[in-house]
């Protein structure tokens, strides 16, 4: 009898082992779908991390382009200003052409025709920029509502979806610990059934019915969260068909900001192009007067200045003549009095540094006798950017135009800087002791290099070309003159080279800018040079003889220009 009722604890026993591998079982299963689910959940949150990142990225881009167009209607505005002053100057200016030659009154006429079709282009190009550019502002509200009510929309469901997972998460944590519980109370009861079976064997039957009870419960439980995950499923697969949607959306609408952009791209060029025409019309060669102040211990009494006209008029008395003899009118593009700063004198050439990026070939130099302040206006002194002369004004101008345009254009910038001393041409960049002659090429090589010889050097800001420039002043020939104890005695030549690729089309432009400043020209007898001086003066003020020569045969238009009549032209003929 006994070794039956052993017989039959020991089923028992094996029975109870077996359903608690089965629910060992169910619970690894449902610790399985808990993960997999956590997985799910992470990758939702990346997936809408990278979401939030482009949406970023949109946004960052149409700002973008609204700065870039509010740039190019505030370059169109200034253009209008300017053409409306060039119209006023002709309205002036008309009662002194009706008596010039027949030939003259034609030639106004066509240009006036000109300007006035130019003004007719850039209206209609400004209300056509302003009609882009208030689609362009309604479409980002537009967008920038939708993804708004989008991420909004995202946020709420994901919370919803995370309360619920947590909710599921504490739920089955508590079934686990009830359940390890059990079990460890089963274990208890098996053990205390082995020594004192007769004495509770109804005790027994007992916790064995409630056990089944538990585990169909617990059946039902795992059946309820196999039904909620499916659910969960469907609910995900919903989600992501909504936001394959939206994103499908949203490329359309991003389509249709880059068709905008391409529409800009032209618009551009359209710009560039009407600029230039605007800078040629003005001419090709302008000529300004600078008035330098009195130097301490000189006689401001002693002027010779009667008269300075806003339009360039300057009127010059000899005090050693009476009357009309004594009195002398001259005509420039304009004059600046002695108190115009730095900054005044470059505002009149700052237009042609947007020239040389868009290709052109510009030159700006300083001609004077010697004293007459040059060298200051061209460089002036490098420590404070108030005293900056037109030289580092050009090259911090070209550098900020060239970042502006850094989506459009992508481009390269080079310095070379030379002297002309005594018809020689010489390296100023060089660190090498003794210099070979540099020769010059009658027409520029293909990568835009007159002076092939010349070290160049690739630069970035300006000041990489302010710290070149220090070195080539002070290697620049200076010597003591009697009108000027410091006198340069060379012409310096700072040649800038851009090299610009439109990013769209691959399409390549060159353009350069020469900063000179002369030497200073002064009448033999006066400077009291002899020796080396003397063949410094006559070199100087036969370059500058030469230099004069060229520029009138341009203003005439002749057919011959005589560059080969010095190094100085030489170098400058592009």
């Amino acid at each position: 009898m006994t070794v039956n009722l052993l017989q039959v604890v020991k089923e028992e026993k094996s029975q109870i082992e077996e359903r608690q591998k089965l629910s060992e079982q169910n619970v690894v299963r449902l610790i399985k779908e808990k993960e997999n689910a956590e997985n799910m959940i992470a990758s939702l949150k990346e997936e809408m991390e990278v979401m939030e990142k482009r949406n970023r990225l949109h946004e960052k881009n149409v700002v973008q382009l609204i700065e870039e167009k509010e740039s190019d209607e505030n370059m169109i505005s200034s253009l209008k200003e300017k053409m409306e002053e060039m119209n006023s100057l002709h309205e002036q200016n008309v009662g002194r052409l009706i008596k010039e030659k027949e030939d003259g009154q034609n030639m106004i006429s066509r240009l006036k025709e000109e300007m006035e079709e130019m003004n007719r282009l850039h209206d209609q190009n400004a209300h056509q920029l302003i009609k882009e550019k208030e689609d362009g502002q309604n479409m980002i509200s537009s967008l920038k509502e939708e993804m708004e009510e989008m991420n909004r929309l995202h946020k709420q469901q994901l919370d919803q979806f995370e309360i619920k997972t947590k909710q599921m998460e504490e739920k089955l944590a508590t079934k686990v610990k009830e359940f390890e519980l059990h079990v460890l109370r089963s274990n208890m009861k098996i053990e205390e059934v082995e020594t004192t079976y007769q004495q509770k064997s109804q005790l027994w039957n007992k916790k064995e019915n409630i056990f089944h009870n538990y585990m169909n419960s617990q059946q039902l439980y795992v059946k309820g969260l196999n039904i909620s995950s499916r659910s969960i499923k469907s609910d995900m697969y919903a989600f992501q068909m909504k936001w394959r949607d939206e994103m499908s959306n949203l490329g359309s609408n991003l389509k249709c900001l880059v068709d905008a952009a391409d529409n800009y791209h032209k618009v551009l060029a359209e710009n560039q192009k009407l600029f230039n025409e605007v800078q040629e019309l003005r001419g090709n060669i302008r000529v300004y007067c600078r008035v330098r102040p009195f130097l301490p211990g000189q006689d401001k009494q002693s002027t010779t200045i009667d008269y300075i006209g806003e339009s360039g008029e300057l009127l010059i008395s000899n005090p050693l003549k009476q009357g009309k003899d004594g009195q002398r009118m001259f005509k420039f593009n304009k004059v600046f009095s002695s108190f115009a700063s730095q900054a005044d004198v470059f505002s009149d050439t700052q237009p042609l540094i947007r020239s040389v990026l868009d290709g052109f070939n510009v030159c700006i130099f300083a001609y004077g006798q010697t004293g007459s302040g040059k060298t200051y206006t061209m460089s002036g002194p490098s420590t404070s950017k108030k005293d900056w002369g037109v030289n580092y004004r050009a090259l911090n101008d070209l550098f900020d135009i060239s970042l502006n345009r850094r989506n459009i254009f992508s481009y390269e910038v080079g310095v070379q800087m030379v002297e002309i001393y005594n018809e020689q041409v010489r390296d100023l960049l060089s660190n090498k002791v003794a210099q070979k002659r540099l020769g010059i090429w009658s027409t520029s090589q293909p990568n835009g290099l007159v002076l092939p010889d010349a070290s160049l050097y690739p630069v970035k800001s300006t000041s990489d070309v302010l710290d070149l420039m220090e070195i080539g002043l002070a290697n620049r020939a200076v010597g003591a003159t009697a009108l000027n104890e410091r006198s340069s005695r060379s012409h310096s030549i700072l040649t800038v080279h851009v090299r610009g690729v439109d990013v769209k089309t691959g399409s390549i432009s060159r353009g350069c800018l020469h900063l000179v400043d002369l030497a200073g020209s002064e009448r033999v007898e006066r400077s009291e040079a002899t020796g080396d001086r003397l063949k410094e003066a006559q070199h100087i003020n036969k370059s500058l003889s030469a230099l004069g020569d060229v520029i009138f045969a341009l203003a005439q238009k002749n057919a011959h220009v005589p560059y080969r009549n010095s190094k100085l032209t030489q170098v400058l003929q592009s």
